[in-house]
């Protein structure tokens, strides 16, 4: 699976914000107030399943599947609103349209034109495996055929629990409520790091003063937010409620500038047989995209 090293290898590399500057002049590998690392974890997942469901692929080469970029979804039961990052869907009338600048990807026509535009750091063998995949035209959305949503707990555990609860909540249920049908994906990147530089507690010029600097106390509390996912409601049918598949990626980032990792060795990490493991979840994604969409 190639998401998980693609999200640590892009997010080693700070940013300084995009559009408006972050405050100070400061960069940051990780900001809570940015889409950064959503948009890029959403990208790899895309790419690890365009890659592992053979059936996808034949449907994007066909033209009958293509990627909407931060697609509003409206749950008509609850009248609520969601924009999600990246969606594979059906398009209207056959169009195929450029990213616009409300995307944030403006003049990018396909999936493969995302990595310049988000910034995302491939090395020589994945750009190939990008290259031998059919291209994914950026179109707009008629049938969300999956819908994935990206959330992150890289500090203040504590209070990242609920709020995750919560928001994951209102994903499914709009993804849901929007098209009964569709593939409804939770993705949650955890940090696991001892220390970390919060953007929150650090409002002044890095460059003057020293960074204030958090103390984890790992792993109990990257642990209690991979136990606080297993309330979330799943669903083994269209007639249930809750995700269709969810998983994680646990990472290990200090945000002060040195590399991010990948971790998947020991606790949190999800072992290869929970069903949270992020190789586990794209497998299920391919199977469920498979048997759902067989006559698409």
């Amino acid at each position: 699976m190639l998401g998980p090293r693609i999200l640590a290898r892009t997010l080693t590399v700070p940013a300084s914000g995009s559009g408006r500057p972050y405050q100070f002049g400061n960069v940051w590998q990780y900001h809570s107030r940015s889409d950064r690392h959503s948009k890029v974890a959403c990208w790899g997942l895309v790419l690890d399943l365009l890659i592992e469901c053979p059936l996808l692929r034949a449907h994007v080469q066909a033209g009958k599947v293509r990627l909407g970029i931060n697609h509003e979804l409206r749950d008509f039961r609850n009248a609520k609103k969601k924009n999600l990052d990246l969606v594979l869907c059906r398009a209207t009338s056959g169009r195929i349209e450029a990213g616009g600048s409300r995307a944030g990807a403006a003049g990018v026509r396909d999936f493969a034109g995302l990595v310049g535009r988000y910034g995302i750091r491939l090395t020589r063998a994945e750009h190939k495996a990008l290259s031998q995949l059919p291209t994914l035209p950026i179109a707009s959305v008629a049938t969300v055929l999956v819908a994935a949503e990206a959330k992150a707990a890289m500090t203040a555990f504590l209070k990242a629990r609920p709020r995750l609860k919560d928001e994951l909540s209102s994903s499914h249920q709009t993804i849901h409520g929007d098209n009964q049908h569709a593939i409804a994906a939770g993705l949650v990147l955890i940090n696991a790091a001892q220390t970390f530089v919060s953007p929150d507690l650090n409002k002044h010029d890095l460059k003057q003063a020293a960074p204030v600097v958090s103390a984890h106390r790992q792993p109990q509390d990257a642990q209690k937010i991979v136990d606080g996912l297993r309330e979330l409601q799943r669903r083994s049918s269209v007639a249930d409620s809750g995700f269709d598949a969810l998983g994680v990626i646990v990472l290990d980032c200090r945000n002060d500038g040195t590399t991010v990792a990948h971790v998947t060795a020991h606790p949190p990490a999800p072992p290869a047989t929970d069903d949270f493991d992020y190789a586990r979840f794209v497998h299920r994604l391919a199977h469920l995209y498979a048997t759902r969409f067989s006559e698409l």
